[in-house]
This record gives structure tokens, C-alpha cells and sequence, in this order.
């Protein structure tokens, strides 16, 4: 009885496999793209699934937002496309820079881009992915000026 209950603790040691920095990039990378999922499908209901709060939106000219929760978040996709033209968003780079348990650290490049696929505007930015209550969500953006607009 004794040799059995030793042979079970270590079969269940063995079978503990400690967490690595790369699953937990693998997760938040799951969540930065179910963002731009949500985004892309201009549904302000999971973006806010998808936040994890406060959140921090950090803009030009030292320009800080903080919405401290899920009601702060309504982003008018309508004037969006009317204004801009704009169809739909792509990642063009991730990059974690980075990676703990609960925080990850993303540079990415994103385009805006009309129903054709045409790039309009470019812009580098760090996202930062938090785990809160075992939840990965967007907790801060800060997007940089853009490196490419198209002039019309």
C-alpha cells in the first residue's frame, strides 16, 4: 500500500508540467488577436470581453485615457467607416517583447484598411495583455504617431 500511494505521487509529480513564459505568450496572444477579431467585427460587447480593467489608452501629444469600466468603452465604428473609409484592421507585426505569468508585452504594427484591402494608415504600438482572475485581456494601448497615411 505504501509502495503504491510512492509510485502515485510520483507519477502525479511527473505529470506536473510547470507553465512556460511561452504558453503564457501563447495566451495572451490569443486574447491581442481576439481583439482585433472584435474590433474588425465592430462589436463593442466583446472588445469589452476582451478588456481587462482599468484600461489605459495612451494617444498623441501625451493624450491619457483610463476607462475604469466596461460601460466606458463604446467606440462609434459607424462614424468610423464614414470618416475614414475604414473596412477592416490587420496585424501586421506582433512581436512579444515582454513575458510574465500575468503581464505581456506586445509590439505590434497595425493598418487600417478599406473594403479592398488598400492600407490607408499604418501605425506602430505596444499593447499590453494582462491576467486578471485567470482572465488575458487588453489592460493598456499605446499607439504611436503613424508611419504610413495615405494622402488623397
Amino acid at each position: 500500500m505504501m509502495r503504491t500511494m510512492l509510485n502515485l505521487m510520483i507519477l502525479a509529480a511527473m505529470l506536473v508540467v510547470p507553465v512556460s513564459a511561452q504558453d503564457h505568450e501563447t495566451e495572451a496572444r490569443a486574447a491581442l488577436e481576439e481583439y482585433f477579431r472584435a474590433w474588425n467585427a465592430a462589436d463593442n460587447v466583446s472588445i469589452v470581453k476582451i478588456s481587462n480593467f482599468p484600461r489605459v489608452s495612451l494617444g498623441g501629444n501625451g493624450q491619457v485615457v483610463v476607462r475604469d469600466g466596461h460601460e466606458e468603452i463604446e467606440i462609434d465604428f459607424e462614424l468610423l467607416r464614414q470618416a475614414e473609409e475604414w473596412d477592416h484592421t490587420t496585424l501586421d507585426l506582433v512581436e512579444a517583447t515582454q513575458v510574465s505569468e500575468d503581464k505581456v508585452h506586445f509590439r505590434i504594427v497595425s493598418s487600417r484598411r478599406r473594403a479592398d484591402g488598400s492600407p490607408y494608415r499604418t501605425v506602430p504600438a505596444l499593447y499590453v495583455l494582462t491576467k486578471q482572475n485567470g482572465h488575458w485581456g487588453l489592460q493598456l494601448q499605446s499607439i504611436l504617431p503613424a508611419t504610413f497615411v495615405e494622402s488623397r
